[in-house]
């Protein structure tokens, strides 16, 4: 609760780009300063990249990078930096910024993880980027936690925004996956790929998996 209460100062705040460090410095980690709480600290980072979404900034994605490594010990706040580095460089498709979080997604742990495979999603939205399909997937499968998984399902869902008929390998493969969450990956895939199409095809599936 405290970490989505200071994360809705982002919202209040969205793209007031230029204070976005003044608005938020009473939450904000503080160099080697004394800790508040990683939930307010981690919420703020979040906030940061919800003032900054759609509106790319190298600045703002440096500082938060720089505070991901910083938060090595700290799970949620590493799912804050994430998130926020996910909206900062949303739609770029900037390999860096998607190996860094990566490196976070192979930690394996569920909250940072989670965070990590969302901020990837948004990043690579769009991008049908194979390599990252390929990675996602096959992370999906090696994990146990629950967490990641359905963050790694959503973030191929993303991957496919507006794909249409070329997100239709991955949708069958997703649909056909043992697992039941890449299964309700699939139906976020499908929603995506056709976005706004109202493509009868789609919808026809949908429901043929919403009964069977």
């Amino acid at each position: 609760a405290k970490f989505a209460a200071t994360a809705s100062l982002g919202v209040i705040h969205k793209g007031h780009i230029k204070e976005s460090k003044s608005i938020l410095s009473t939450y904000l980690p503080q160099a080697g300063g004394a800790r508040s709480s990683p939930y307010s600290e981690g919420g703020a980072l979040y906030a940061m990249g919800i003032i900054h979404a759609n509106h790319y900034d190298p600045a703002t994605k440096a500082y938060l990078l720089e505070q991901l490594h910083n938060a090595q010990a700290t799970e949620v706040l590493q799912h804050g930096a994430c998130l926020g580095l996910g909206l900062v460089c949303m739609a770029t498709a900037d390999e860096g910024t998607y190996e860094e979080l990566k490196q976070t997604l192979y930690t394996d742990t569920a909250v940072a993880g989670e965070a990590a495979a969302y901020a990837i999603g948004l990043v690579m939205v769009g991008s049908a980027s194979e390599k990252v399909i390929g990675e996602l997937l096959a992370y999906a499968h090696d994990t146990q936690h629950e967490k990641i998984i359905r963050a790694c399902a959503l973030a191929l869902a993303m991957l496919m925004f507006r794909k249409e008929e070329e997100a239709e390998t991955l949708i069958q493969q997703m649909l056909l996956d043992k697992d039941a969450i890449l299964r309700y990956g699939a139906c976020f895939c499908i929603a995506l790929a056709y976005v706004g199409t109202s493509q009868n095809a789609a919808i026809r599936r949908l429901l043929h998996i919403s009964v069977s």
